[in-house]
């Protein structure tokens, strides 16, 4: 297995990470039961051929695939979420074709140019420390048409109360959550990027602490120009 790259704000035993894998799976399940799952499996049922996850996390969004997905690989960068995917791909309730999951981060990916009908990610920009280049990375793996499927929490505004909140305790935040800004222009970002926005809407993340309520969910396409 390659070795993993986690994008974190460390503490010299890496206690914040180890805390970050146990509860952010339980914290999870409050949304997805509050009706998250439906936005999930919306989004996620959409996904088609051969299909890139990335930063799977906990697994949560395995159940989602259909029998469209010819073949998946699943990544994601913390050995202690590795660990919560490899029990979920134990269960064998996936509906997808062959499963392949990789330790690596998202920002420079062992795969050629457009080798992917469909990339997912779910509330993974707030991570990475430079959200730009993974957006870079998903453009140049998806093939023209290829579709990007992707929900995140983002900032809430400017000038706003939340928004400012936001700003306000994203290093705390960043350690508690392992390395989580509360505070990204995700929108802004993809806008900029060679993505062309197909779908964006603007929402909130059920039953969520505030600094991660505001919530945008779309599909972004590779030009086939």
């Amino acid at each position: 297995m390659a070795l993993c790259t986690f994008w974190i704000v460390r503490d010299p035993w890496g206690f914040n990470e180890r805390l970050f894998a146990l509860y952010y799976p339980r914290l999870l399940a409050l949304a997805e039961n509050a009706g998250q799952r439906e936005t999930r499996a919306a989004l996620i049922s959409q996904a088609e051929g051969r299909t890139l996850e990335l930063g799977a996390g906990s697994g949560i969004n395995l159940v989602h695939y259909t029998a469209k997905v010819t073949e998946l690989v699943i990544t994601e960068p913390s050995p202690h979420m590795v660990k919560h995917l490899e029990s979920e791909l134990t269960k064998e309730r996936l509906r997808c074709g062959s499963v392949k999951l990789l330790c690596a981060g998202a920002e420079s990916l062992p795969f050629e140019d457009m080798s992917f009908d469909t990339i997912v990610a779910t509330y993974i920009l707030c991570t990475t420390p430079d959200p730009a280049l993974v957006l870079r990375e998903i453009h140049r793996l998806l093939r023209p048409g290829g579709r990007y499927l992707f929900v995140e929490h983002v900032h809430a505004g400017e000038g706003t109360p939340l928004g400012r909140f936001q700003d306000l305790v994203e290093l705390p935040h960043r350690y508690l959550a392992a390395g989580c800004h509360p505070n990204r222009r995700t929108e802004r970002l993809l806008e900029r990027s060679k993505l062309e926005l197909v779908r964006l809407e603007h929402g909130r993340q059920p039953r969520a602490v505030p600094t991660v309520r505001p919530r945008i969910v779309g599909t972004a396409e590779r030009s086939s120009a």
